[in-house]
């Protein structure tokens, strides 16, 4: 049985991916992200999404679109959307364990 604090994490993630696969295969804004997820959880905070997004890019979930036209100024000026396999994770066509609940 997982822990209370993995679990949130875990549902955090998949609402992120799930934010993300509303818009697909439209990009979305750090920032603007950062409000939708302040809206399920008013305690939300940036460093946390800074750690969800750093976990979703290294598993290949998401990509930050703006570095392949430049980069952004800083962390919540990027762009961020979803992969083809982050894509599949949100459409529950494939299984990550990791984010299982």
């Amino acid at each position: 049985m997982s822990d209370p604090e993995s679990v949130r994490i875990k549902q955090t993630r998949c609402l992120i991916l799930s934010s993300l696969n509303r818009l697909y295969p439209t990009a979305l804004q750090v920032e603007t992200l950062y409000r939708v997820m302040c809206g399920f959880d008013e305690n939300y905070d940036f460093s946390l999404l800074l750690k969800d997004v750093t976990y979703l890019k290294q598993k290949g979930y998401v990509e930050f679109i703006d570095d392949k036209l430049g980069g952004a100024e800083t962390f919540r000026q990027k762009c961020i959307g979803l992969t083809a396999e982050g894509k599949e994770i949100a459409d529950r066509t494939q299984r990550d364990t990791a984010l299982e609940i």
